[in-house]
């Protein structure tokens, strides 16, 4: 199969990349290297840099590769910064990804999976954080909002247009090739930052609150199915151990001793 992948030069896109490659595939990616590596990229993947939002080179990227399926990884994932830089992020969020869809229809794409976020959700009452996907949505900031819809949007046209397609919901996604120079998303990220600085990270409150971390690997695993499998079609899953909790003390010492920190 040929596979088109947006966002194909960041963590989850360039991962996505190998795993195909590896199982045979020819991999197409498009990145606008806002957030995204080269050094990421697979020696076999047909590269090009771009932006998702230029709905008329999408379409015409697509036709000329002859694509079977499209995911759609690509986002500003800037979930606080979205409250202060809306347009720029519901742009990076939204309109690429209508744009994408868009494109996918209008070359006959098999099957379109959609990687949302765990933002969808918003505050829930008396869930403790244990997400499920028949949940209404109830984001709280624009990165959120742009998420679901691009969601509904996806729903409603691939209904009118007969594609097939798949909401993925990964949380909290860790692994190699993860970016560690951003000192205001994701913990491990941050802690990393910091003590390859020789700063001390900070840790409020007691440090004895928990988080569940997502290793890529298994979350390549759920995409791979959302996008092989036949009977797996008009789904939304969320991608994510249910049970496995650290606390952020232990976290705190994980990574200071992986990385020899004393």
């Amino acid at each position: 199969m040929k596979i088109f992948i947006t966002g194909v030069a960041g963590f989850l896109g360039s991962h996505l990349a190998d795993k195909f490659i590896h199982l045979g595939h020819d991999v197409v990616g498009v990145d606008n290297l806002i957030g995204g590596f080269r050094c990421n990229l697979h020696r076999d993947v047909k590269f090009y840099q771009a932006d998702c939002c230029d709905q008329v080179l999408m379409k015409d990227m697509m036709a000329h590769e002859e694509i079977d399926i499209v995911i759609h990884c690509a986002a500003t994932a800037h979930e606080g910064f979205s409250v202060f830089s809306p347009s720029f992020i519901t742009r990076n969020i939204y309109e690429a990804s209508v744009s994408i869809i868009s494109a996918s229809i209008a070359n006959n794409v098999k099957r379109f999976v959609f990687c949302s976020s765990m933002a969808r959700y918003g505050k829930q009452t008396g869930t403790l954080n244990q997400f499920k996907e028949d949940m209404k949505p109830m984001p709280i900031d624009p990165y959120g909002i742009a998420k679901v819809a691009a969601e509904d949007t996806l729903k409603c046209l691939a209904d009118v247009h007969g594609l097939e397609y798949n909401i993925a919901v990964p949380h909290n996604i860790i692994g190699p090739k993860q970016k560690y120079d951003d000192p205001f998303r994701n913990v491990v990220s941050i802690m990393t930052n910091l003590i390859l600085q020789n700063r001390q990270p900070i840790i409020y409150g007691d440090g004895e609150q928990k988080r569940c971390f997502s290793d890529i690997d298994d979350c390549i695993y759920c995409l791979d199915k959302l996008m092989t499998d036949e009977k797996i079609v008009s789904q939304t899953v969320n991608i994510g151990p249910d049970e496995e909790f650290v606390t952020i003390n232990d976290l705190f010492k994980i990574i200071s001793n992986k990385l020899k920190f004393n």
